[in-house]
């Protein structure tokens, strides 16, 4: 196990995790979110050709099967946890796991990462798959599709890359910077305060790695209540990753590249005021303001708070740091 920095969570594991590659791809290919398709197409077009054309038809099935409202697949990580085979290089336990499972009771502990109005479809789903066999079944039949188009990629490169990115993993857990100092640009950890668990190591004393190859940006951060899994991608450098990072350089400095806008944070961190205030202040119509507040609230920026019967706008040093680092790490990762 090492050590991070005093106070912080023990790594227990620096390790491929093919269940985890598995649940990306899966997600990439059932999640509505907006970002789902675009990260689909980049996979597409540079590691996994053909991968999009799945999407469709593994909806379609994915939909099918649960018959819910739960986004994306959160119950495979758990689901491979559970058949204690999550960190492994191959997913061939989980799927024989899934052809002959343990009869005990369902797994619930920890989801201290998943919404709290979303834990109970989950654990829903584990339920479903321990005692339906139907269902198991036609989950396991998508695993296997799924994993089909991948594994020539994954033993051709993926378990390489992979390995060599735990190595380099390990090397940077040991210079004893705490693991959210670690993360790379847009992964859920330098989110945590706005996904709601940044607490979440208060609670948890360990975590395990994994690298993921088919993971080109992002990554997870799944409670297991044992620890914490933390997934990252294997590798930034990938060219397609250019204009991505270009664009999201562009998104996040765009925040900040209207004199106004700035001028409201700087009057912001000077003195949380209301949108009348701030009018009057910079002499700008209520209309203008509310409409950079706009802007600056959905970066996470400024949040309003009420005192009493007045709301005012505060600003958040910490969000307004990693957006600014954001950036820069994006940038600096090509040097």
């Amino acid at each position: 196990m090492v050590p991070i920095a005093p106070g912080s969570p023990t790594c227990r594991a620096v390790a491929p995790s093919a269940p985890s590659e598995l649940a990306w791809l899966l997600n990439l290919l059932v999640q509505t979110a907006r970002y789902a398709e675009p990260a689909l197409a980049e996979l597409d077009k540079s590691l996994l050709p053909g991968v999009g054309q799945l999407r469709s038809a593994v909806q379609d099935r994915f939909n099918r099967l649960w018959g819910d409202d739960l986004a994306g697949c959160p119950e495979l990580v758990y689901v491979a946890h559970q058949a204690n085979c999550l960190l492994d290089e191959s997913p061939r336990p989980l799927l024989e796991w899934l052809a002959a499972p343990d009869r005990g009771s369902t797994w619930a502990r920890g989801m201290l990462t998943e919404p709290e109005n979303e834990r109970p479809a989950v654990v829903s789903r584990l339920r479903m798959l321990r005692e339906n066999a139907k269902s198991r079944h036609a989950y396991r039949n998508i695993l296997i599709d799924v994993w089909q188009l991948a594994s020539g990629a994954w033993d051709r490169a993926g378990r390489a890359a992979v390995a060599e990115a735990c190595d380099a993993w390990n090397a940077k857990l040991g210079t004893g910077a705490s693991i959210e100092e670690l993360m790379p640009p847009r992964h859920p950890l330098t989110r945590a305060d706005r996904l709601g668990f940044d607490d979440l190591f208060e609670h948890r004393n360990e975590f395990a790695l994994s690298p993921l190859y088919f993971c080109l940006s992002g990554g997870h951060v799944i409670d297991l209540y044992e620890y914490v899994h933390i997934a990252v991608p294997a590798s930034d450098l990938l060219p397609v990753r250019k204009a991505r990072d270009a664009m999201f350089v562009s998104d996040r400095l765009r925040v900040l590249a209207e004199p106004t806008r700035v001028h409201i944070l700087i009057q912001l961190f000077a003195a949380p005021s209301g949108v009348m205030e701030l009018s009057r202040s910079l002499h700008v119509s209520q209309p203008t303001v509310s409409g950079h507040l706009k802007i600056l609230r959905d970066a996470g920026l400024v949040q309003p708070r009420r005192f009493g019967a007045r709301t005012v706008m505060v600003p958040s040093r910490r969000r307004v740091e990693r957006l600014i680092e954001d950036a820069r790490a994006t940038l600096a990762r090509w040097d």
